[in-house]
């Protein structure tokens, strides 16, 4: 296994090294283990999310604080040096998303044991302390590559996390503080009292528990030239606004509504994530359509290629559930079924 310990460096390096190295992963290449963090806080958006809909756009403009989007699914989160990054990069691999979360989970909750932390994972794929998660993590085919993302919670600034996300009030933002002091936990506040290990310490226990898993020593490697050409591309990609905002033409202002176009949104909460339906009609019939959420759904591009037989497609009921068993044959969407697309649709009426 190769191990790249990049330490701390910029925002967009941190979140764009492992799509650099899926991308220009080759067949027959080794497992790639990265651990970093990014020297300043910025903010990122789930791939199938609607950005706009879900991070204070202007708050975090008005901080200075960079906006990415990274190419897994999953919520908006805030990202800072307090925690550290991992990225599994495993090339042609073909395991089962469940499978992938129930073998490759098994090594930061072994880290967190080590040092006297009862984490356990929990289906899907989150990683707990009793009620509290103390890290999430993400899958995604990039390139040729699976990769398996997440984070060991040093510490976590619940206060941050809420200010950059949009909500609709003040009273709102509060008791989202709230909840997420109550189902959010970190090292820090597990070993309230006890002596932390440091960034080394727990870095070099979880490199030591994914080569035990994966059955090979970990071997310190260093970016190849290719890879370094990637990442300055990824660097300017995941951070440029045309992606960040990427599907949100629907929702700008330019477009005309009137008898004959509306627009209608709704959400519902599936096990598997929020649910965010935007579509537009013209003359009773799907003219645009955005699927988004802080699922994860694989492959990727499923979700567009949903959209894409909808439009021209009469609006009603019968249509829609024609298009969401397609979509459920051709993609694995963890914990959201049929029903749960239904239940979308019927709450934009």
């Amino acid at each position: 296994m190769r191990y790249l310990n990049l330490g701390i460096v910029s925002a967009e390096r941190s979140q764009a090294v492992y799509h650099a190295v899926a991308r220009e992963a080759r067949p027959g290449d080794e497992a790639t283990l990265i651990v970093v963090s990014p020297r300043t806080p910025y903010v990122c958006a789930g791939f199938h999310q609607v950005t706009s809909r879900e991070i204070d756009v202007e708050y975090c403009r008005e901080q200075g604080m960079p906006i990415g989007r990274r190419m897994t699914g999953g919520g908006a989160v805030y990202l800072d040096q307090d925690q550290i990054f991992w990225h599994l990069i495993l090339p042609e691999s073909q395991v089962p998303v469940q499978r992938l979360y129930e073998t490759w989970l098994q090594a930061p909750v072994r880290a967190y044991h080590r040092i006297g932390i009862a984490a356990e994972h929990r289906p899907v794929n989150d990683i707990v302390v009793g009620p509290r998660k103390i890290g999430g993590t993400g899958a995604a085919t990039i390139g040729t590559s699976i990769v398996l993302v997440g984070s060991i919670m040093m510490d976590f600034d619940v206060d941050a996390m809420a200010k950059v996300l949009r909500v609709p009030s003040e009273k709102f933002r509060d008791k989202l503080v709230s909840g997420l002091s109550e189902y959010m936990t970190s090292i820090r506040r597990e070993l309230a009292g006890q002596p932390l290990p440091d960034r080394e310490q727990v870095t070099a226990i979880l490199v030591e528990e994914f080569a035990s898993i994966l059955q090979e020593p970990a071997r310190a490697g260093r970016l190849s030239q290719r890879e370094q050409q990637a990442l300055r591309e990824f660097e300017e990609l995941l951070f440029s606004e045309p992606f960040v905002f990427r599907s949100e033409g629907i929702l700008r202002s330019g477009v005309k509504i009137s008898e004959a176009v509306r627009l209608y949104e709704g959400v519902h909460k599936a096990p598997g994530g929020l649910i965010r339906l935007i579509y537009r009609t013209r003359d009773g019939l799907f003219d645009d359509v955005l699927l988004a959420g802080d699922f994860f759904a694989y492959p990727e591009d499923a979700l567009e290629r949903f959209s894409e037989r909808l439009i021209g497609r009469k609006v009603c009921e019968e249509e829609w559930v024609l298009a969401a068993e397609w979509l459920m044959e051709e993609a694995s969407i963890p914990g959201v079924g049929v029903e749960d697309l239904m239940q979308a649709f019927r709450v934009t009426h």
